[in-house]
């Protein structure tokens, strides 16, 4: 079966009714990151132009995200954030964070125990964006330790043993996927 785009007013021309799904964008990361301290880094973008201004963007992502204390450190650290961006701007963001407050998407609690270095964690989020738009929009996520420069974030991949050939030496993807819902 031919998937069609719809364009224009399509929805009404479609019949199909709110709620629909009008088009999906979606990409992989299936390479590995390492993101040092506190600053944060892109990991994934995906673009999709809506074809109604009343149109909702629903973005997922599952991202394989782990934290260490040091590069290559046995046990986990804690305190990793994902975040949000449609095209510049944040978005997703609790309204009660203020101060230095991490201001995240959703975030990763790695345990601090020993060997909890060889763990990948799976974090997710989804979040129904409404940009009012039928321009070209870029979603991009970024991640980053939110407690120490010391600290490590690390995308598809467990902080400790990253080249063992053991079976334990687990390694992921991440995916972004983002959705037009007819209004």
């Amino acid at each position: 079966m031919a998937l069609t785009k719809i364009t224009g007013d399509g929805l009404a021309r479609s019949g199909l009714p709110a709620g629909s799904v009008l088009q999906v964008q979606s990409t992989v990361k299936a390479d590995i990151q390492s993101i040092a301290g506190l600053t944060f880094a892109d990991i994934m973008s995906v673009s999709i132009t809506p074809t109604s201004t009343s149109s909702k963007i629903l973005v997922m992502c599952d991202i394989n995200i782990t934290c260490g204390l040091t590069n290559g450190a046995t046990s986990g650290a804690r305190y990793s954030g994902v975040k949000l961006f449609r095209d510049s701007t944040q978005i997703a963001i609790n309204s009660n964070a203020s101060g230095i407050q991490a201001k995240v998407w959703f975030s990763v609690q790695s345990t601090e125990t020993t060997n909890s270095g060889f763990q990948q964690n799976c974090a997710s989020g989804s979040f129904m964006d409404s940009p009012s738009s039928t321009s070209a929009l870029t979603y991009k996520i970024q991640a980053a330790n939110t407690y120490s420069s010391n600290h490590y974030t690390y995308i598809n991949r467990p902080s400790y043993g990253v080249s063992d050939n053991q079976s334990y030496n687990h390694k992921g993807v991440t995916t972004l996927t983002v959705m037009e819902i007819a209004q």
